[in-house]
């Protein structure tokens, strides 16, 4: 296979089939060849990323990313994806383990939201305690020129429990859980859009939309920008 793309998944594994079930969705096709080509790599057994961040002691979750990417590079995929929000906390580690570019999750999703928000000011993240304690979108958000508003103890907890809770553990995404987020950070918290940092809230988006507030859904971005380049190296290899 040649001008393929890998998704790096498995992280968890429901965000991992909502990306490649969105991704199908949004491709523009008439035939089964009108698909795009890419491989998932479903490595559902990387440790978990926010334990590692907030615990050093904790089994390290990158040298099995490292080991992926690098198994996967000979390959010569165009591009990597790496569904996990978390897991960008050592971004730059991954990238150095490869030519190859991967796109980066959090950079596209502050990118995207002078096209959701363009009045923006007030930027809310909702996110797993690993991906918050770290700050990992705090660089991105203010060289983007806004404020950031992180969660609150309360909302932080209620944030996890959707995530691992519902999600992770019981595998159902609950709806009113989901929107009451968005809510208390847009009315309560004075945010002028939400981030959904964590790929199982852009699952709970996906299975129960938030259509009232305006989200900057990081799994949703990732996709049209995955879509978008794999179909612009399909043009271009077209027209060689």
């Amino acid at each position: 296979m040649k001008q393929f793309f890998t998704v790096l998944g498995g992280m968890g594994t429901l965000a991992t089939e909502s990306y490649c079930r969105l991704l199908d969705e949004r491709t523009p096709t008439h035939r089964d060849q009108d698909y795009l080509d890419y491989m998932v790599l479903n490595h559902a057994t990387v440790p978990d990323r926010t334990e590692w961040i907030l615990d050093h002691s904790k089994p390290d979750y990158n040298p099995l990313l490292i080991e992926d990417i690098q198994q996967i590079t000979p390959l010569q995929p165009e591009f990597f994806v790496l569904i996990c929000n978390t897991a960008h906390y050592a971004f730059n580690r991954l990238q150095a383990a490869t030519s190859i570019p991967i796109l980066n999750m959090l950079q596209e999703t502050v990118n995207e939201i002078k096209n959701i928000a363009p009045n923006a000011k007030r930027v809310g993240v909702l996110a797993t305690r690993g991906t918050i304690a770290s700050g990992l979108y705090d660089s991105y958000i203010q060289n983007a020129g806004y404020e950031e508003v992180k969660p609150t103890p309360e909302i932080l907890d209620a944030t996890e429990d959707l995530i691992y809770h519902d999600i992770k553990e019981a595998g159902h995404s609950d709806g009113k859980k989901f929107h009451e987020l968005v809510r208390t950070m847009i009315e309560d918290q004075k945010c002028d859009v939400v981030i959904l940092g964590c790929t199982e809230l852009s699952y709970a988006n996906e299975m129960n939309p938030e259509t009232e507030f305006p989200v900057a859904d990081s799994q949703s971005v990732i996709v049209d920008r995955s879509l978008e380049r794999a179909l612009a190296i399909r043009n271009q290899n077209n027209n060689n």
